[in-house]
């Protein structure tokens, strides 16, 4: 019952989700300036730096980066076979 309840909700996110996209895409298209707002809705458009890949600065190569390693997770993915 649990598996036939996620599944069936999932199913509908994901179309809810397809929607809510379009209409993201909409929102960002319609906004010419850095920030717009109107019916509750702000748009911001910012710059924001990209990630550094550790693994192309030669002066890290032989480098043990474990000790600045974060405290770990536990994560959980639940799949959807269609």
């Amino acid at each position: 019952v649990a598996a036939t309840c996620y599944r069936n909700l999932k199913l509908e996110t994901d179309a809810v989700s397809d929607r809510l996209e379009a209409a993201r895409k909409r929102l960002v298209a319609l906004a010419k300036h850095c920030s717009e707002t109107g019916c509750g809705i702000t748009v911001t458009r910012f710059w924001k730096a990209g990630n550094v890949n550790y693994k192309n600065v030669p002066a890290l190569v032989g480098v043990d980066l474990e000790g600045y390693r974060g405290q770990g997770k536990e994560e959980v993915r639940i799949s959807l076979k269609l």
